[in-house]
């Protein structure tokens, strides 16, 4: 046999037997409060056993459920069988517009990957003219600096012949 319950573990239980005490008066001559006085008594007597009543009542419950599910009658069958039909057909639907869903929003998800590959060969198209504009500003700088340097030695050999020119113009004189 296991051992005894504290009573610190069930207040609830104390706090019930407390309140059934023999506080009251004793001398209650109405039958009703000597028919509760007793019953009081009786859970007096049954105190050791109410912890392990209260564990045995939820097992009861479940042991008793199916019982109490057989005797319902054809009508709430048929409620509850029409009832669980609808709610099929209603999972059904619902799955069915969960597979449209996803279908479409695997559809949008595809479309956005191929909208980040063009978004990212643009991106590289951009990036090749960049370094092209770049490339071709350096080449203009260095044509510049070339033509202007020409430009210059050809200034210079048009002063240098002007200049002979009027040197041989003199000795010819």
């Amino acid at each position: 046999m296991p051992a005894p319950i504290s009573s610190g573990q069930f207040p609830s239980v104390d706090r019930l037997i407390e309140l059934a005490s023999d506080k009251d008066d004793p001398g209650a001559a109405n039958p009703k409060e000597a028919r509760e006085k007793s019953m009081w008594k009786l859970l007096l007597q049954l105190r050791p056993f109410l912890p392990y009543l209260a564990r045995l009542v939820p097992k009861l419950d479940v042991a008793v459920g199916p019982l109490q599910s057989a005797g319902i009658s054809s009508d709430v069958r048929k409620a509850v069988a029409q009832s669980m039909a609808e709610s099929a057909a209603n999972l059904q639907s619902i799955q069915r517009g969960l597979h449209t869903a996803t279908s479409a929003l695997d559809r949008q998800s595809a479309q956005l990957k191929a909208l980040e590959d063009e978004l990212a060969r643009l991106q590289q198209a951009s990036e090749k003219a960049a370094a092209a504009q770049l490339s071709l500003s350096n080449d203009l700088r260095s044509l510049t600096r070339l033509i202007q340097i020409a430009g210059l030695g050809g200034i210079a050999l048009l002063i240098a012949l002007i200049v002979m020119a009027a040197i041989l113009l003199a000795h010819i004189r």
